[in-house]
């Protein structure tokens, strides 16, 4: 009778010496870290796998979102260095100037939105105002520096 089949049965149980006690016992804790282990393990690659297979699928997505995206961007991308040329050349900046650079502001950062949203035809949304935040720590900045602090705490 092996020593697994000793350890199961009261009977034999009793007349077990310590160190055949403690071997059964590491022997049962190996066995159930090892079977934990491989279920992890297991359950490791099964996720793994998963995510491989719904990146793929959003990956194609993306890549046709992106030709209509892109030829949206191609107009304003073009607009883009007619309104520069616009600017005076010389004398400083004007207020038309300043004015039509900030357009140019105005049509990138609706142009962003436009491209996380999954193109122009598909969101109605309107950039009403656009504001500097003055100052060495802007929300972002602010953020971004907590999320590095939180992430070397332990």
């Amino acid at each position: 009778m092996s020593l697994m089949e000793q350890f199961a049965n009261p009977e034999y149980f009793g007349n077990l010496s310590f160190g055949e006690k403690m071997a059964g016992t590491g022997i049962t804790a190996l066995m159930g870290m090892g079977i934990t282990f491989a279920i992890l393990i297991i359950l490791w690659v099964m996720i793994a796998f998963m995510t491989k297979i719904i990146r793929g699928f959003e990956n194609a997505g993306k890549k046709k979102a992106e030709a209509p995206a892109a030829a949206a961007a191609a107009p304003a991308a073009a607009a883009a260095p007619a309104a520069a040329a616009a600017a005076p050349a010389a004398g400083g900046a004007s207020p038309l100037a300043e004015s039509a650079s900030d357009d140019q502001l105005i049509a990138v950062i609706a142009a962003a939105i436009a491209a996380a949203e999954g193109g122009a035809a598909k969101s109605n949304f309107v950039v009403k105002k656009i504001q500097r935040i003055a100052g060495p720590a802007t929300v972002w900045n602010m953020a971004g520096l907590n999320e590095s602090f939180d992430s070397r705490r332990m």
